[in-house]
């Protein structure tokens, strides 16, 4: 009970759920862009890299079926090297290693995916995809790995380098 306590307050002073109370078996209140930009210690800036920028359409909550917040999900984009990256950052169970996971499909190039438990994010590493389409997709779990939260986009979508 008393860690189920700390996990409540501690997503409770992350802005993840308005109460402790309302936190203690999983966040049930969706949570602000905003809100989680400012909860989250890294930004998919800082995760991709140098020279990458967000993609107008490139992000995504990543959501559990009952809509909660677990992270947002990034497709970043460098036009020097033409390359994309794909950051999948939690929000929510920060600082516990839960499975999380971020993946890049490249129309008629390659796939990467990257998905370990991690404490704070899952990045796809830097994949050839300029003037190509993508889809992208990132995910994370709680920490008994039975609710999962998904974001992404399952179309092709980033066609123009």
């Amino acid at each position: 009970m008393l860690t189920r306590t700390v996990i409540a307050a501690s997503l409770a002073a992350a802005g993840i759920a308005t109460t402790p109370a309302a936190a203690t078996a999983a966040p049930t209140a969706p949570v602000s862009a905003a809100a989680s930009a400012s909860a989250a210690p890294y930004s998919p800036e800082r995760v991709c890299g140098s020279g990458f920028r967000r993609v107008k359409d490139g992000h995504r909550a990543m959501r559990t079926r009952e809509g909660a917040v677990f992270g947002h999900v990034y497709l970043m984009y460098n036009k020097r090297s033409g390359k994309n990256c794909v950051a999948a950052i939690k929000t929510a169970y920060l600082s516990t290693k839960t499975t999380t996971g971020a993946s890049i499909e490249v129309r008629g190039g390659g796939r990467s995916e990257d998905v370990q438990k991690y404490r704070f994010y899952a990045e796809t590493g830097h994949v050839d995809g300029s003037w190509k389409c993508v889809k992208y997709w990132g995910w994370t779990r709680d920490p008994s790995g039975r609710v999962e939260a998904r974001g992404g986009r399952s179309s092709w979508g980033n066609c123009a380098g």
